[in-house]
């Protein structure tokens, strides 16, 4: 075996290596289904069967019969807007989830008077160890029934502007809105109940408002959020595939590898690909080029 053969091996088996590695290497990224640790989405994601894309467009190309949930990370653009739009009014249901504000871009677009506040919600009275992490118990009545009786926010926000009737959830009215972000109830952030989930119709689709993406991660299995989370599921997109828009999440450099290899596995899969691959490795074995001398 000469030198460039050596040389050729090597280069390859480096390649597979790092693919494996980047394939194989868990996510620590926030809201990754591929991150098993506090602050990922894996146990979610694999109870409730849920898909995830990079393409919105993907997500959205059958309303009827797909639930699309949107972490408003970062800023949507027109054209995301007007699929979202178009998808809740084709029938489509939609769980939005912000805890910035983002998402006001969309709600504003669907026609919706309530809005995410984007500043801290906190409740030093009814919480789970601090008053970052408000203990919501005021649940209307479906969700009582279903045995759902407390969710648990995780530096989470409020929703304003909601009707009442289409309110799923209430904080405490020991809650109050930190404005100034200095975790006081000063005299200009009263204490007060504020909506944490509502359910809205919509065109032939419905949206179901979220005020804390983080109810989804691993470490947030708390009380009734799991329940909770299949309770939406259920009563409101049943026997419905799942899909998570990621394509406004945060991405580590491993992230945006395992995105790319997902893209190429799915390539790779579809039968011309596979045709074309197995043609090659025929080519490569026999060498149909190559005339034997003779002897």
């Amino acid at each position: 075996m000469n030198v460039r053969s050596v040389g050729v091996m090597a280069l390859a088996v480096i390649v597979v290596a790092s693919m494996l590695t980047i394939w194989f290497w868990p996510s620590i990224q926030d809201y990754t289904r591929n991150n098993p640790f506090w602050n990922g989405l894996s146990d979610f994601t694999g109870e409730m069967d849920v898909s995830s894309t990079e393409s919105l467009s993907e997500a959205t190309d059958d309303p009827g019969n797909t639930i699309l949930v949107e972490i408003a990370y970062a800023e949507y653009s027109e054209n995301d807007l007007a699929r979202i739009e178009e998808f809740v009014l084709g029938g489509g249901v939609l769980i939005l989830t912000d805890d910035y504000g983002y998402a006001n871009r969309v709600a504003e677009k669907l026609g919706l008077k309530a809005r995410f506040s984007g500043q801290p919600l906190l409740d030093p009275l009814f919480c789970h160890k601090n008053q970052k992490l408000p203990r919501v118990t005021d649940c209307d009545e479906g969700l009582l029934e279903a045995g759902i009786e407390a969710i648990v926010l995780n530096h989470g926000t409020a929703l304003l502007n909601v009707e009442s009737q289409s309110v799923l959830a209430r904080s405490s009215a020991e809650s109050y809105i930190d404005a100034n972000e200095n975790e006081s109830d000063d005299e200009d952030e009263p204490n007060r109940a504020y909506a944490v989930a509502t359910v809205v119709p919509v065109g032939s689709g419905t949206v179901i408002l979220l005020s804390d993406p983080s109810i989804f991660i691993n470490s947030m299995n708390i009380d009734d959020n799991r329940a909770f989370m299949a309770y939406l599921m259920e009563t409101y997109g049943a026997n419905r595939e799942i899909a998570m828009d990621t394509s406004r999440l945060p991405k580590a450099p491993l992230d945006q590898g395992k995105v790319e290899l997902e893209r190429v596995r799915e390539r790779i899969t579809h039968p011309y690909s596979v045709a074309a691959i197995l043609g090659g490795v025929v080519l490569v074995v026999f060498r149909p080029w190559q005339k034997k001398e003779a002897i």
